[in-house]
């Protein structure tokens, strides 16, 4: 079952742009010291929702283009989750290529350097090597059809094992890098709302006294030419 919808997905602002929150990156797995020379990780990468969202209502493919060492290093997934795995021994750049279901031919281009080795100390089976990028779609005014599709993202991916394989999608979500950008911008709109209502009461506020001021003035110079003698 999909968890509860987030009732603030997804982002829209005054002027008609609508943002969706999403992550890419790959995890890599020690295989231990007996694994192969040229399997020594297994490694996953992945288009996701920042927060996992199942984005399959607006994403209609994604293309990773592999090492061209890998067997059909191009690889089309064409259904959530949006994600491969391998096996293997050596880093390389991935590149990502997004199609959304609205018709249009352009994808959008990503780039993604696979990590199999963490920054320091020894690899470990036990702790996964984590490299995530948080980006955002963002459409200006998209139509109504695209716009629904949109909203049914609006729920978390619940798919029980990765197509093709035998890997279970919900192992590797303790994983993924928890990102809040999402959450704090909406935040962030919130306190500016804020801001702009208190600085217009502080306006309104302003001008009151302004013209208090005026006339507390104007009565000033009136008493103080009454004393000028006639």
């Amino acid at each position: 079952q999909a968890a509860t919808p987030n009732a603030v997905w997804p982002i829209k602002d005054r002027e008609g742009y609508v943002t969706v929150p999403f992550a890419y990156g790959s995890i890599a797995i020690w295989q231990g010291k007996r694994a192969p020379e040229f399997q020594t990780h297994r490694w996953h990468v992945y288009l996701r929702g920042a927060n996992n969202e199942d984005l399959s209502p607006l994403v209609e493919r994604v293309i990773f283009q592999l090492h061209p060492s890998f067997n059909n290093p191009t690889r089309v997934v064409d259904q959530a989750p949006f994600h491969v795995t391998e096996l293997g021994w050596g880093e390389f750049d991935i590149g990502i290529k997004v199609y959304f279901h609205d018709g249009t031919e352009q994808g959008i281009d990503l780039k993604h350097q696979l990590q199999l080795f963490p920054k320091s100390g020894e690899p470990s089976m036990k702790r996964p090597v984590v490299h995530e990028r948080y980006d955002e779609f963002v459409f200006n005014q998209p139509p109504e059809g695209l716009m629904q599709r949109i909203h049914m993202c609006n729920s978390r991916l619940s798919a029980a094992h990765v197509p093709g394989s035998q890997v279970s999608y919900a192992s590797l979500e303790p994983h993924f890098t928890p990102f809040y950008y999402h959450d704090e911008l909406l935040r962030m709109q919130a306190a500016q709302r804020r801001v702009q209502a208190e600085t217009e009461l502080l306006k309104e506020e302003f001008e009151k006294i302004d013209a208090e001021h005026g006339l507390l003035t104007e009565e000033v110079r009136l008493l103080e030419s009454g004393k000028i003698p006639q």
